[in-house]
């Protein structure tokens, strides 16, 4: 069962008090008590959930997520904090199912404690562009989901954990960041689930939204919000599926990634195609013999941006072109989607929502 803890520093007497008699002094501290307590009361409410990753990276072992509020410099009079270790992982360990336990969690947060402002997820790098994606496309942000990493450990002297996450802390205990979705937010920018992406190992500002460019700053106390986004699907879900693999072509693919796919018992395969939809004549005919198991099997660039377009084979066959989808969004919007259907016509609309296409494009 977790456990809630919260956190709030409350201003105290400080020792210059000795200049006034005691009654005064005593009559002071009570006045500057009470402001405080008033002030307290009035804080914006914020829940944090903990899952592990380097930013919970102590000296002697995982922080919990008390530890790690701890070190944020400057706490109070942001937010009254309360704190919940969901789980404490490494987030290459993350799975669908853990994803989804986490979704659920945060809605119901949300449900029993409606006087939240907003929920903050502490979460590992590795794969914390996908958990975000997830719990974006599973509708969990009606009021504001910020997710915080770090690249640097709080062992560190020049941990960025401690910044990102009063920045994730400052993002949700604002009223008007509600309606854009799950949010991440690190090196002082404000990224959309839907595009942000890990695009270096080990750099501060590794992540990025590329194509699409971050939603807002964090500037000291003040949050600068520099557009909505347009592209976003929410699904109501009673389960995942988890049994989609992703799979990247290579100069000699021969179809036998997605023969060993088909073999293991995966529902559905994305493949990450050539260019704008180019794949060797062997990997098609894979392809071929997996639709005809009713395998789901989805294209995507491997290029990182752009669109794919369908061979007029592949297109009779059934197979799904996930748009400008990176493979591993494009993944994730079948693990959200093949819980409730496989219908073909509508995870295609799907992809087509989240790819901003317009209902009837001019000209046509």
């Amino acid at each position: 069962m977790s456990v809630i803890q919260t956190v709030l520093v409350s201003p105290t007497c400080g020792k210059t008090l000795i200049v006034f008699s005691l009654k005064i002094g005593a009559v002071l501290c009570a006045l500057l008590l009470r402001a405080g307590s008033l002030e307290s009361e009035e804080l914006t409410r914020v829940h944090l959930l903990g899952t592990g990753g380097t930013i919970s990276g102590g000296s002697s072992g995982s922080l919990s997520a008390s530890e790690i509020s701890k070190l944020v410099p400057g706490l109070d009079g942001v937010a009254e904090l309360s704190v919940e270790d969901f789980v404490t992982i490494g987030s290459s360990r993350m799975t669908p199912d853990l994803q989804f336990g986490l979704a659920r969690r945060v809605r119901a947060l949300f449900r029993e404690r409606p006087e939240l402002s907003g929920i903050v997820i502490t979460h590992g790098t590795d794969s914390l562009e996908e958990t975000a994606f997830l719990l974006d496309l599973l509708g969990v942000a009606e009021k504001p989901v910020v997710f915080a990493a770090a690249q640097r450990p709080p062992r560190r002297s020049d941990t960025d954990g401690p910044r990102n996450l009063l920045n994730a802390i400052r993002i949700a205990a604002a009223e008007s960041m509600g309606g854009l979705g799950v949010l991440v937010t690190m090196n002082d920018e404000i990224h959309g689930a839907r595009d942000v992406r890990k695009t270096h190992s080990i750099a501060l500002n590794a992540f990025a939204s590329p194509w699409a460019g971050p939603l807002g700053q964090v500037d000291g106390d003040r949050i600068y919000l520099f557009h909505r986004p347009a592209r976003r699907l929410e699904l109501d879900v009673d389960r995942v599926e988890p049994l989609v693999t992703l799979i990247r072509l290579y100069a000699g693919s021969d179809g036998s990634q997605v023969k060993a796919a088909v073999r293991s018992g995966q529902r559905a395969v994305v493949i990450e195609v050539f260019g704008r939809g180019n794949l060797p004549p062997k990997v098609l005919d894979a392809v071929r013999e997996a639709r005809k198991l009713d395998v789901i099997v989805v294209y995507t660039t491997r290029t990182g941006g752009g669109r794919v377009e369908l061979g007029t084979e592949s297109k009779q066959i059934g197979v799904l072109s996930g748009e400008d989808l990176d493979g591993l969004k494009a993944r994730l919007v079948l693990v959200a989607a093949m819980g409730t259907t496989t219908d073909l016509d509508e995870l295609a609309s799907y992809y087509r929502q989240l790819s901003g296409e317009l209902e009837t494009a001019v000209g046509n």
